[in-house]
């Protein structure tokens, strides 16, 4: 956690745990197919990039197409996400970047064209503060490993 804002460390700890429970109801959401729900995790205008090699989803902008795509795209799957410390870097009181590593198990059933994979990285993300919200403005995910299966 870096302070290089006007926030008091007590700000800064109730903005941390804010984020970090995003990106837990981030990961539950789409593990649990609660889609209705992962909307409120995002901006309205968010941007995801998980257009990395290997990965079917393209860059997406706006909170709906996001849902949709991870909706279309991972419903028929089993899903396991891992999000792990979170380094924290507050831009101002309504704006953090934060870099997470995670791992990520994908299971497509058999006979679907997307392969299963098995993935390991850091999402690279920016938070935004939204009627007292941290909501995901824009993330993006390098990926240090991927195995695909059959």
């Amino acid at each position: 956690m870096s302070q290089t804002t006007t926030m008091t460390e007590l700000e800064q700890l109730l903005a941390l745990e804010n984020i970090r429970n995003t990106k837990a109801r981030y990961c539950r959401y789409i593990d649990t197919k609660a889609w209705d729900e992962l909307g409120d995790v995002f901006a309205p205008d968010a941007v995801a990039d998980f257009s990395t090699e290997g990965n079917p989803i393209p860059v997406l902008t706006g909170r709906d197409t996001i849902v949709q795509v991870f909706r279309d795209l991972v419903d028929p799957a089993v899903t396991v996400h891992h999000v792990h410390s979170a380094e924290v870097k507050f831009i101002s009181a309504t704006e953090a970047k934060v870099i997470s590593p995670m791992e990520d198990w994908v299971t497509f059933p058999e006979g679907n064209e997307n392969k299963s994979f098995h993935g390991f990285g850091h999402y690279h993300e920016t938070y935004v503060k939204i009627e007292g919200q941290w909501c995901i403005q824009h993330t993006s995910l390098k990926r240090l490993r991927l195995d695909l299966f059959e």
